[in-house]
């Protein structure tokens, strides 16, 4: 009777063991998860099929689909599908399938009434427990360009209707990002589905990392700390981790790697602080890398940095002759005043331009502020590109199509403030504070 009481307990442990197994290895759904009304926009959330870094290795991957209501009840036909190249993020509760806000990158492009697409990328999202490849150029263009094409496909079953016009839009990392995205659709990464894109909307891009490392090394100083070490652990990771964390970081700031960037919990701000209040100086917000780094980063021939520097190569734009052939028009926004992805990245990839022969492009460089209030003017600046422009062709066509929603404005009081206003015009107009759009909270700061 023991015996039989063991053996089915035993076999009892094996079939939760079984369960459980079978819990975790469960395949994601591919295809729409969730939708969800954010008040000035719909958000959609998908998983879609893709291939990792090596780009062989079949994975799926996160993504979300922004659209006004206007287009998501069907009242209008979109005036075609944008893909959003991401900034850079450190935590995964600020995903972009985790956006709600009017007063964010997908936001204000949702309310252009086109069908906006963003994928989350590696080490987010569906995959957050993964290392984030982060500025991998062909790896990340490859992934965004998929969730792109899946979630176009997604509407056209759902029955929406929108006009075949593509745009490439990405601020940040996602400005580097948005180029090589260019350069893979050039090269004729699935030309089939993806032929070309009718207009690119760039800023602050790291386009030249290496000279960017240049520059960083010379000076012994970041304004930004945060993105020295995801630029390391990405071309560490490109690298096949040849090269350790403890090569390059001081043994005192390894310490901190994991939960600062590994556990996904704490975003951009709270890790700058942290390093400035820990290594730098909180009031001037400066870090001497040294106090992070070993020597051995201040030296492009040291074992471990020619690793490295070989990635920051292969990873940037301006080192290989090629030219967005299949790209209508790009328009850059970048500051001159720029101190976390310093001006110089623009000028590489101008020079980079017109040496392969590429001319349709301008480049806005008013901008006196720094990098992260230059991303809050790019959003608007995008917006009224986006409002003004009528591709090649489809003079008729666009004419019929409403241009960027208006909303009613109210102040926290319940006064109307401003009636029927674009979201671009009510955020360059309006004093700081806390105002009410579609019934949501916005604050201007």
């Amino acid at each position: 009777m023991n015996k039989l009481r063991k053996s089915f307990v035993l076999l009892l442990v094996l079939l939760v063991s079984t369960l459980a197994v079978a819990e975790t290895t469960e395949e994601p759904v591919i295809g729409i998860v969730g939708r969800t009304d954010c008040g000035s926009f719909w958000r959609y959330d998908f998983n879609y099929e893709t291939v990792d870094a090596d780009g062989e290795t079949p994975i799926v991957l996160s993504a979300a689909i922004f659209m006004t209501h206007d287009v998501h009840d069907k009242e209008i036909k979109a005036k075609g599908c944008g893909l959003i190249n991401h900034y850079t993020i450190t935590d995964d509760k600020e995903r972009p399938t985790n956006v709600t806000d009017f007063i964010t990158l997908e936001g204000v492009l949702a309310n252009s009434n086109y069908i906006m697409i963003e994928s989350d990328g590696f080490g987010f999202g569906i995959d957050v427990k993964r290392n984030q490849k982060y500025l991998q150029g062909r790896a990340t263009a490859r992934e965004n360009i998929d969730a792109f094409l899946a979630g176009r496909k997604l509407m056209e079953a759902e029955g929406y209707e929108f006009e075949n016009v593509v745009l490439n839009l990405g601020y940040s990392q996602g400005g580097n990002s948005g180029m090589w995205v260019n350069r893979l659709v050039a090269e004729g990464y699935r030309s089939d589905e993806l032929p070309k894109i009718d207009y690119c909307i760039i800023g602050g891009g790291p386009y030249d990392m290496y000279s960017h490392y240049r520059k960083l090394a010379e000076d012994n100083v970041s304004q930004y700390p945060v993105a020295l070490p995801l630029i390391l652990s990405g071309m560490i990771d490109a690298g096949g981790y040849k090269v350790k964390n403890e090569d390059v970081f001081s043994d005192d700031f390894v310490q901190y790697l994991p939960e600062l960037f590994d556990s996904k919990t704490h975003n951009t701000d709270y890790i700058n602080d942290f390093i400035y209040k820990t290594y730098g100086n909180a009031d001037d917000k400066s870090l001497p890398l040294e106090k992070i780094v070993k020597p051995a980063f201040f030296d492009e021939e040291s074992e471990p940095m020619k690793d490295i520097v070989y990635h920051l190569k292969e990873n940037s734009l301006v080192y290989d002759s090629w030219k967005p052939e299949k790209t209508d028009k790009i328009t850059f926004y970048h500051s001159p005043s720029d101190e976390v992805v310093p001006f110089l990245n623009q000028e590489s990839m101008e020079r980079h331009l017109l040496d392969n022969g590429y001319t349709s492009f301008d480049i806005d460089d008013s901008s006196t502020e720094g990098h992260t209030d230059t991303g809050k003017l790019y959003v608007m600046y995008t917006a009224l590109l986006l409002s003004e422009f009528v591709p090649t062709g489809m003079e008729d066509v666009f004419r019929e199509i409403p241009r960027e929603a208006t909303h009613d404005i109210y102040s926290i009081d319940g006064r109307l403030i401003r009636k029927q206003t674009t979201l671009r015009e009510a955020l360059r107009s309006l004093p700081k504070g806390v105002y009410v759009i579609n019934g949501r909270k916005m604050v201007k700061d």
